[in-house]
């Protein structure tokens, strides 16, 4: 247990906790920490899937905490450089989340505005209450700045490029409906059904193909933005490596006899 985050167990099921201060907002000791726990979580074979949650019932995050940002001198000359710094650090803790090798869920409970968001664009699914109140949304222009932790990068890569950018542009807030509509959530969930749909798509993703899961994850990221023959080369890669794993004799093998397979996530 961190200063800033939790882990809980069960089974093949990790659950990494914020409790920053009452809010979860978005800091570097909370991403620091979520970056270790996820690199620690993704390197262990025990481990099939993380859901990404919040301690505080109905907040998620209040986002970013712009002390840090508030507290440089903007007349001097390298201030430039230390807010480059600074979001370095950061993107570098948000890129651990993405590129961990297990499916990662986030339970967006609340608000994700800003910096949460962010967060959650790391995640491969987001699930996300819808109580009426609950908004998710890039509204960093509403306060004069704009996304600097991958929402220019993520987001349009996500619902599409122009979508994104009409909505980072005007700061709109989405219910959860409203970004299952375009994809930026997967699923919007009734309150009472909130845990219940987490826990469903958690056992699911658990007795999944872990490694397969690995491997696709890692060839979408580097394999997005190539040229498509250097994209190829990469799924050839990583093909060969799937096709090695235990698991891929579990699953032809199953296949082949008609029995539903038993993945070990190796």
């Amino acid at each position: 247990m961190g200063e800033c985050t939790g882990i809980m167990r069960e089974g093949a099921v990790a659950r990494v906790i914020m409790h920053r201060k009452g809010n979860n907002s978005i800091a570097e000791d909370l991403m620091a920490e979520l970056a270790a726990a996820f690199n620690d979580l993704g390197a262990d074979p025990s481990v099939r899937v993380i859901v990404l949650a919040s301690e505080y019932e109905k907040y998620f995050s209040v986002g970013a905490d712009l002390t840090a940002l508030a507290g440089i001198d903007r007349s001097a000359p390298d201030a430039a450089d230390q807010i480059g710094g600074f979001m370095k650090r950061m993107n570098g803790h948000f890129s651990a989340i993405e590129q961990c090798p297990k499916p990662v869920i986030a339970a967006i409970n609340g608000h994700a505005l800003g910096g949460r968001s962010e967060l959650t664009l790391c995640c491969d699914f987001r699930i996300m209450v819808e109580d009426g109140r609950s908004r998710i949304g890039q509204t960093e222009s509403a306060l004069g700045i704009i996304p600097g932790a991958g929402g220019t990068q993520r987001l349009p890569r996500l619902i599409g490029k122009a979508r994104a950018l009409r909505y980072m542009i005007e700061s709109t807030r989405l219910s959860a409906t409203e970004a299952e509509a375009v994809g930026w959530v997967d699923e919007a969930v009734a309150p009472e059904d909130f845990v219940a749909t987490l826990d469903d798509w958690a056992g699911r993703l658990a007795t999944a193909a872990t490694f397969a899961i690995a491997m696709i994850k890692d060839a979408v990221r580097r394999g997005y933005d190539l040229p498509l023959d250097e994209a190829l080369e990469i799924e050839s890669r990583n093909f060969a490596r799937a096709a090695l794993s235990d698991d891929a004799a579990i699953g032809i093998l199953s296949f082949l006899s008609k029995q539903e397979p038993e993945f070990t996530g190796r």
